[in-house]
């Protein structure tokens, strides 16, 4: 044998015993992969159609944190924040923002492969996501990986760190087939097929729950091919090395040296929780709730059981030999024979529900998840006072952010790991789309030298409770000198809708301006033709009023005489403005006729003219006096 299997041997039995010393963490992830769809069934029923319930406590607080993390990733107007660590301008930061954010996306698989990651995080204590360059579509490739289907040594802490670490990959013959990468030798195509024994790849009977849970039949042995892509480290980065654990010295796929410039394996773990432990270490939701669940499932069934008794009693004979049980009919107005009677059953000694209630309460604060009117329905005594709900908001608010703080490191990774590919492979295609606008990244915006981190705050609460906040935030420091107004009504717009922000939101000064041009472009079109300009209702008619002055001011200047009839098609214009002033802001528009006409009585003294008390559609503009502050 060459070298370089005797290598692969050797790796080899250490992936192996890998997978026995995980033997029992694999049990317990499948018994709490049962648990949140199937519940742990009952092992012994008093009678055989006994109740045997499943009360959904480990699924349904899933599904209440799930959101939650899911807005933390992708919920905010731009995906992650980019800071440059050398001297840049401001507009080329923002653009390599936006184009980052169109690329992760629009041009890849990102916010559907991320919401399996969790998913995956939530259940098992630990998610999984494998990013690579597809170079055939010109964009990255995100896969959410099982935690099953990736194994590595049982004392590793962080992928980067590990002796190797294997990707198992079960695909179909006609998939193999397909991939021109791999080897197609009929005979060796043949060889590899079929399961492999219970210590290489998934455990059958974990995939055996998988299949029953998605309502399929198992599949045949033959139609499976199990690949193993083993990474290992090198002087020259991580080496990949792709064969059947049923062929170990012949490779499926030529090996190969990742080219990626991170230098970095293609995987980023997302654990749950941080331990002193090991790979394994980390506990899902599952983990935690198991307990309660089996509690919850116990009491319930028991409840079933006292139900069934009461509603359906046992009887007894009196006289048992004069008796034929056979003739006996249990039905409504059924007459009973003479000397037998029911079996009256003692009340339980304790509240069923009220037990369940307490028991989920407790799950419930466990997770940070408190439901402050729950128990409230047996006692007014229970209620909680505004103090208290408070207090409880900011304890599940400080848990929560926790859970946040640890699930934003990893993506952090992940965005690190995503920005490096795309300024090793993607610097040609510099076109994006932000909102309903088009735009094109600068090529020396695209580098190395940035810090990532996500987008968005750290609360880990509903979108609800953060409107509240910046709302509150807002009234309480507007019009405040020391805190950017803009900033701040940005803030509310993000927790209300994120588009909103690139739809709704302006900057006065650039508002201003806008306004202003507009009137400068209908003064030119009434000047030159004549034809009168109707005001708008989104004028900004104090703008508009202004620029009317500031052009009478650039006339007398240039002591030009406007012509007659284009003078009064200004003047109706500057009328409109004044009238539409009058209806949102009296006092201004009140001030500016009032300097009008003082200024149109000065002018009729000066020239000895009889003037009206406003200056009429034909009167020059060049009298009327300047634009009031």
């Amino acid at each position: 044998m060459s070298e370089k299997y005797t290598r692969r041997a050797e790796y080899h039995e250490r992936i192996i015993d890998s997978l026995n010393q995980r033997e029992t963490w694999e049990n317990r992830q499948r018994l709490f992969y049962q648990a949140r769809y199937f519940g742990v069934r009952r092992k012994t029923k008093p009678w055989p159609t006994a109740a045997d319930l499943h009360v959904q406590l480990i699924d349904g607080a899933i599904e209440k944190l799930k959101p939650s993390f899911v807005n933390s990733a992708i919920g905010n107007d731009i995906l992650s924040s980019f800071v440059p660590m050398r001297q840049q301008l401001t507009p080329i930061t923002v653009s390599a923002e936006r184009w980052f954010d169109y690329k992760m996306r629009e041009q890849s698989n990102f916010q559907k492969e991320i919401v399996s990651v969790i998913d995956n995080l939530l259940l098992y204590g630990r998610g999984l996501a494998k990013v690579v360059w597809n170079e055939d579509k010109k964009q990255i490739a995100f896969e959410a990986i099982d935690p099953f289907h990736v194994v590595v040594p049982a004392y590793c802490k962080n992928l980067a760190d590990a002796d190797f670490i294997v990707h198992i990959i079960s695909i179909s013959v006609d998939s193999y087939k397909t991939n021109p990468l791999y080897k197609q030798d009929k005979e060796f195509v043949k060889r590899i097929s079929g399961k492999v024994n219970e210590s290489v790849g998934l455990r059958s009977e974990i995939q055996d729950e998988i299949y029953r849970r998605e309502g399929i039949t198992q599949e045949s042995g033959n139609d499976t091919i199990i690949l193993w892509e083993l990474y290992t480290p090198s002087k020259d980065g991580w080496k990949v090395e792709t064969y059947s654990p049923l062929d170990v010295e012949t490779d499926v796929r030529k090996p190969f040296t990742l080219p990626y410039e991170h230098g970095e394996p293609p995987f980023v773990d997302f654990p749950y929780e941080l331990t002193g432990g090991g790979w394994y270490s980390p506990r899902g939701v599952a983990e935690i709730l198991l307990p309660g669940e089996n509690l919850l499932n116990k009491l319930k069934n028991s409840l079933s059981d006292y139900v069934e008794l009461a509603n359906r009693p046992v009887f007894e004979a009196q006289n048992p030999i004069s008796l034929n049980t056979a003739n006996l009919k249990m039905q409504p107005g059924q007459i009973l024979p003479q000397g037998l009677k029911p079996v009256q059953f003692s009340q339980p000694p304790f509240d069923f529900q009220r037990l369940m209630m307490e028991e989920k309460m407790s799950a419930e604060q466990r997770m940070g998840q408190f439901d402050m009117g729950a128990s409230s329905q047996y006692q007014i005594s229970d209620r909680k006072t505004a103090t208290e709900v408070a207090a409880i908001q900011a304890q599940a608010a400080a848990s929560g952010d926790l859970r946040n703080r640890i699930f934003r490191m990893s993506l952090s990774h992940l965005f690190r790991q995503c920005w490096s590919l795309y300024v090793q492979y993607a610097k040609e295609d510099l076109l994006f789309r932000y909102a309903e606008e088009t735009g094109q990244m600068v090529p020396d915006g695209i580098h190395a030298e940035y810090s990532i981190e996500p987008k968005g705050g750290l609360d880990f609460i509903n979108r609800q409770f953060a409107l509240q906040k910046s709302v509150a935030r807002m009234q309480m420091f507007q019009n405040n000198p020391f805190v950017n107004q803009g900033e701040l009504v940005k803030s509310v717009l993000e927790q209300d809708d994120p588009s909103l922000v690139r739809r709704l939101f302006q900057d006065p000064q650039a508002a201003s301006g806008d306004q202003a041009e507009d009137q400068a472009t209908e003064i030119a079109t009434m000047l030159a033709t004549g034809f009168p300009v109707a005001i708008k209702p989104s004028d900004d008619h104090k703008a508009h009023i202004s620029v009317l002055f500031a052009f009478n001011q650039a006339a007398q200047l240039r002591q030009q005489p406007v012509d007659q009839s284009a003078m009064q098609v200004l003047m109706a214009h500057l009328q409109q403005h004044l009238q539409a002033l009058e209806q949102i802001d009296p006092n201004t528009s009140r001030a500016i006729q009032k300097q009008l006409r003082d200024a149109a009585k000065a002018d009729a003294r000066q020239q000895g003219q009889a003037v009206g008390a406003t200056p009429t559609e034909g009167q020059p503009m060049q009298q009327a006096a300047p634009m009031p502050a």
